[in-house]
């Protein structure tokens, strides 16, 4: 996870909730294109499951979300991007500038 948060530039935090009794953790990463919002990733190790959630800055429901399940190997690409590779081929793509993308 330290790694995760050191590539993009952003502090890992518990969640405030758990699941099953195992921590859950978010980072939120201020998006450059969009002044004022950020990408919120959620972390669910229990759950090898990653969201990835526009936050826009008037605090309404996140208009864009994406899950990840089965997430099987992390991959941090330094100065690049973090990759949450999925069992079936996709990918959740994540920058530090609060680009997200999802590839299969």
């Amino acid at each position: 996870m330290a790694a995760v948060s050191a590539e993009l530039g952003v502090d890992v935090c518990p969640a405030p909730y758990a699941v099953g009794g195992e921590s859950v953790w978010e980072m939120r990463v201020p998006t450059r294109w969009l002044p004022g919002a950020s990408l919120l990733i959620i972390l669910w190790p229990t759950l090898a499951r990653v969201d990835a959630r526009l936050i826009i800055s008037d605090g309404g429901p996140a208009p864009i979300a994406l899950t990840a399940k089965e997430v099987h190997t992390v991959e941090v690409y330094e100065g690049v991007e973090v990759m949450f590779r999925r069992h079936g081929g996709t990918v959740l793509f994540v920058t530090r500038n609060g680009h997200v993308a999802m590839a299969d």
